[in-house]
């Protein structure tokens, strides 16, 4: 019987979400579109959860901590502190263009 003695490394790159330990109040909204995990997100006509966009950045809503599918019920997070870098975004959409709308519904990015 033999043992592999080799010396091994091993890495791990956590990839955080959350930034704060405050309190998240949260919702459960139905998603118009597929919409990814820690995308940021507004309402439709409709009242439900569309991806934000460069056309409707000013009404942003939340923050979709999980991804979740057309036509399915998903959490939202509508307070707490996020990294800025961990954000899913659209092409057009940067964490600078809607940091202030975000901070308005008291989502604070880091």
């Amino acid at each position: 019987m033999s043992m592999d003695l080799a010396v091994k490394t091993y890495r791990y790159d956590p990839h955080h979400f959350e930034a704060g330990v405050g309190p998240v109040n949260k919702a459960v909204k139905v998603a118009a579109a597929d919409i990814p995990a820690h995308a940021p997100v507004a309402l439709d006509g409709d009242g439900k959860l569309a991806l934000l966009t460069a056309d409707n950045k000013a009404s942003v809503y939340g923050l979709a901590p999980d991804s979740i599918r057309a036509g399915e019920e998903g959490p939202v997070w509508l307070t707490g502190e996020y990294f800025a870098d961990s954000l899913a975004l659209e092409e057009g959409v940067t964490a600078a263009d809607i940091e202030v709308a975000l901070r308005n519904i008291g989502i604070f990015l880091k």
